[in-house]
């Protein structure tokens, strides 16, 4: 196969080196317009698609020119008379050479095609991927850019994103957070439960659908606890704050209802003649 490419390769060059002056401009003429129509190829489909999807305006905006240059090549080629089947050949074996070269670099490159076409997330939204949490800043055919919620950079190959779970936590536009409440064992459930209920639903930013629920989790060591699940607007800050106010509106309502909080308690037995009885 080298050798072939050789052969090819020099066919190609002398065939070149017999181009007069005129043929040269008119093959430069030619492969100016196909260079010009390629930029505009790639910014009418990218403005076309920017509003759906605008990273696979940009992906298939780029193959388009790429696909519209490397036809307008040929074509000036073969106007001055230039045999274009070797030079394919040459440049099959020299992409293949780059692929195999530059795997990781394509790797990240179709994954960023795919991640545009299935739409995983977009830009602003908050995931998490690959182990790392953040606001999604950019997308592009190489990485993922996001936001970490402690203000930090984080650039994640394409590859490795594709390869992971992803959450999207703001694309449904609503996410649900979950309080555990411990009561003491003399407490009258029910009334617990609609105690908590009704502190949940007066917080402003618990949305009213679905409801707020309060539900007996288990009878631990010192308490009934109650799972206390809430629903919110899906930002990270959104979810802090609202779970802020209603844990203070369930302490407040609780004390107000008699209800109790029972601190972690331990009953130990003494064996006799352990030396820790009473008055030893």
């Amino acid at each position: 196969m080298q050798a072939q490419t050789e052969t090819d390769l020099g066919e190609t060059l002398n065939e070149l080196g017999k181009l007069q002056p005129a043929d040269w401009l008119w093959a430069g003429g030619i492969l100016v317009v196909a260079i010009l129509l390629a930029m505009a190829t790639r910014r009418i489909v990218s403005r076309m698609m920017s509003g759906g999807n605008p990273l696979a305006g940009k992906v298939v905006g780029r193959l388009l020119a790429a696909l519209v240059f490397v036809l307008g090549l040929v074509y000036s080629l073969s106007q001055v008379g230039v045999s274009v089947g070797p030079l394919l050949g040459v440049l099959g074996v020299a992409g293949l050479a780059l692929a195999l070269g530059f795997q990781e670099i394509m790797e990240n490159f179709i994954a960023g095609v795919f991640m545009s076409l299935r739409q995983p997330f977009g830009q602003g939204d908050q995931i998490h991927t690959s182990g790392f949490d953040g606001t999604v800043v950019d997308i592009s055919l190489r990485a993922v850019e996001l936001e970490t919620y402690a203000g930090e950079r984080v650039l994640i190959p394409n590859a490795m994103v594709w390869k992971s779970p992803i959450v999207n936590h703001t694309v449904l536009g609503r996410r649900r957070t979950r309080l555990v409440v411990g009561v003491e064992y003399a407490t009258d459930l029910e009334l617990a439960k609609r105690t908590l209920v009704d502190a949940v639903t007066s917080v402003d930013g618990v949305l009213e659908s679905p409801p707020p629920a309060a539900l007996v989790r288990e009878f631990s060591g010192s308490s009934i606890d109650f799972g206390v699940a809430f629903w919110h607007e899906p930002s990270a800050r959104s979810e802090q704050e609202v779970k802020d106010a209603v844990a203070i509106s369930v302490k407040k309502a609780l004390d107000e209802a008699g209800i109790g909080i029972p601190f972690p308690q331990r009953v130990v037995h003494l064996a006799k003649g352990s030396g820790f009885e009473a008055g030893e």
